[in-house]
């Protein structure tokens, strides 16, 4: 019994320090953001059926005003953190718009970095462009400038 509360201890400590203190105070968002997407992949010419790595950076500003939680208006959005200003690694947690359409394979396992890899699935021109939504700004999204990949 006592090895097992000695194993238990531990556990508890750890998920407890990973716990983010929820404090009264929230951020809501004042105005219109400026996000930028840098996207770049490790290859812009390959064979049919190579892997290409894509990244993006997010470039994120935006006035966010501290207000108590008794402030919020009904339905109001709100973060307990303003965005990072720079995020250098966006590429699995944002949209890809592909042109040709089906022209490209996403993996679909989860990449620690947050980088993209994607098959080159057709030979010819392949455009990959970023596309991320807005936090607190419903129904908006910000496109970034397309990557071209020339496949043979």
């Amino acid at each position: 019994m006592r090895s097992l509360s000695m194993l238990l201890i531990p556990a508890v400590l750890a998920a407890m320090a990973g716990c983010e203190q929820r404090g009264p105070f929230v951020y809501v968002l004042e105005g219109q953001q400026s996000i930028v997407l840098n996207a770049s992949a490790s290859s812009s010419k390959v064979q049919q059926g190579e892997q290409v790595v894509l990244h993006v950076e997010r470039r994120t500003t935006g006035q966010w005003k501290r207000v108590s939680r008794a402030e919020l208006k009904q339905g109001q959005c709100w973060v307990y953190r303003p965005p990072v200003e720079v995020e250098p690694e966006v590429a699995q947690d944002i949209q890809w718009q592909v042109d040709p359409e089906g022209a490209v394979e996403f993996r679909t396992e989860y990449q620690m970095d947050h980088s993209r890899v994607a098959t080159m699935a057709t030979k010819g021109t392949i455009q990959l462009t970023p596309v991320s939504t807005v936090k607190c700004e419903e129904g908006r999204s910000v496109t970034g400038s397309a990557i071209a990949i020339e496949v043979s």
